[in-house]
């Protein structure tokens, strides 16, 4: 399986994601919501950081808009799309590392 879990090589922007990625992830599978301008959005969450998370998703989300990952758990995080792939999203966290660490830092580990 590629980097990115889709079974692609990844990149993005001509670089490579293993080199984009500061944070390490962790497997989860996690019920959530993604809201949007449009609306909200049922996902599910496979893997997430301090910097950002995969969700598994049925419908298209525009990239490089703000949104809000809802976590029945933790409650919501901002965030923004930066890349797609088929069903597949990756999110970037609007909030800062430390913030993300306190929130979820129990349940990860992170």
């Amino acid at each position: 399986m590629g980097i990115n879990g889709t079974g692609i090589k990844g990149r993005v922007n001509g670089a490579s994601l293993t080199g984009r990625r500061r944070a390490r992830r962790k497997p989860v599978i996690w019920a959530a919501r993604l809201e949007t301008e449009d609306g909200t959005i049922d996902c599910a969450a496979f893997d997430i950081s301090v910097g950002g998370a995969k969700l598994r998703l049925e419908e298209k989300v525009a990239l490089h808009r703000p949104v809000r990952l809802v976590l029945d758990r933790f409650g919501g995080l901002r965030a923004e799309p930066i890349w797609r792939h088929g069903n597949t999203l990756g999110l970037r966290f609007g909030e800062p590392p430390e913030t993300i660490r306190r929130m979820l830092g129990e349940a990860l580990s992170l």
